[in-house]
């Protein structure tokens, strides 16, 4: 997936922790909001326009821009052009641009490796293992949460809750 300048990620991906406090449908929700009132407005009136304090549209303001759907600067939010694309999507094509977002983000990227070079399902206890490596033991249940319903929605990992290991999957095209 090609992307402008505008697309670029200020932080370059280094954390993952506001992908664990939210979900998908946050992220879109904030997006489309931001959408409606022309794509641009500070973050206190975007928080009263979905009924949401500070302190919880904050995460989902975080991992909207962790995932390049907007900027922000100096409290003020814009869409970006991956946004509107997002917006524009139907679901499959929806799931395949956040696949290849989730692709980006180091921690998704180094789990999914790491299943990939197994060459088989990898135990959670491993992947927890690897990911409280990266961001310590508090994080990493948050994280392991996460990796299991965003890779899930967009088709990256399989987890299968009673033998307890991930797999890749391969995404319906």
């Amino acid at each position: 997936m090609s992307r402008t300048p505008e697309d670029a990620r200020p932080h370059a991906l280094v954390g993952m922790h506001p992908i664990a406090r939210v979900s998908l449908s946050q992220v879109v929700g904030l997006v489309e909001a931001l959408d409606e009132v022309g794509g641009e407005a500070d973050v206190a009136s975007i928080a009263q326009e979905v009924e949401m304090d500070l302190d919880r549209i904050g995460p989902i303001v975080d991992a909207a821009e962790l995932l390049g759907l907007l900027t922000v600067n100096e409290g003020d939010l814009r869409v970006t052009s991956l946004s509107r694309k997002v917006l524009q999507a139907n679901v499959r094509e929806r799931k395949a641009i956040f696949r290849d977002i989730l692709q980006e983000v180091p921690i998704f990227r180094q789990i999914t490796e790491m299943v990939r070079n197994a060459g088989r399902p990898v135990d959670r206890k491993d992947v927890l293992a690897a990911l409280a490596a990266q961001v310590g033991a508090r994080q990493s249940e948050d994280l392991l949460r996460a990796l299991v319903y965003w890779g899930r929605y967009v088709e990256l990992v399989q987890y299968d809750s009673n033998s307890e290991a991930f797999s890749l999957r391969q995404p319906r095209s």
